[in-house]
């Protein structure tokens, strides 16, 4: 059976390929290789640490680059229950609302099973936002283990290709939990 690991956004801009680019590199690292599906201008090839020219395809695994579609087709795709969702959002106020929303969504549709096979990622750009009671407002709503932030690092701004070997131990530190967390929920790697 196929994983799909659909990586959808609140918004554009909030770092949905840059999310999928980092956890291919990740699990191509780790064994299999697996295989890109990229709904977004494709962009996603151009992120990968080593190119988009993988030769080495593992059919067990799909990343999915849904880019800005969290509150549509990403939750369409979870209909699957070999779906696991990640989405990708601001670590700001709006961008932590827009979570919540996708979140409430999530649980209307598929109920807690449908969380179980969901995570969030808030990604951070470098300002200092106060969302410290609003990410702990979203973890009392909807467990602990389905909020994942991920700080500012420059070895993920900008454009091109992630310098995997210039990741920040935080950022490595966040990939490996995301990776984790896949690996436990229901249907997971």
């Amino acid at each position: 059976m196929t994983v799909r690991i659909v990586l959808a956004g609140t918004a554009g801009g909030v770092g949905t390929t840059t999310l999928a680019a980092l956890l291919f590199d990740r699990v191509s690292t780790s064994g299999g290789v697996a295989t890109l599906a990229d709904h977004t201008s494709g962009n996603l090839g151009a992120r990968l640490a080593r190119g988009d020219s993988a030769a080495a395809i593992d059919p067990a695994v799909l990343l999915h680059d849904l880019g800005a579609h969290a509150e549509g087709e990403g939750l369409d795709l979870l209909e699957s229950p070999s779906s696991l969702g990640i989405v990708v959002t601001a670590n700001t106020p709006i961008g932590i609302a827009a979570a919540h929303r996708v979140l409430q969504s999530v649980r209307a549709r598929y109920s807690e099973a449908g969380l179980a096979r969901t995570t969030v990622v808030a990604i951070s750009n470098g300002r200092r936002p106060s969302t410290a009671r609003l990410l702990d407002a979203l973890r009392s709503d909807f467990g602990r283990e389905i909020l994942v932030v991920l700080g500012h690092d420059t070895a993920l701004a900008g454009g091109g290709p992630i310098a995997a070997h210039r990741l920040d131990w935080r950022t490595v530190t966040v990939r490996d939990q995301i990776i984790r967390r896949l690996q436990t929920v229901p249907g997971g790697l």
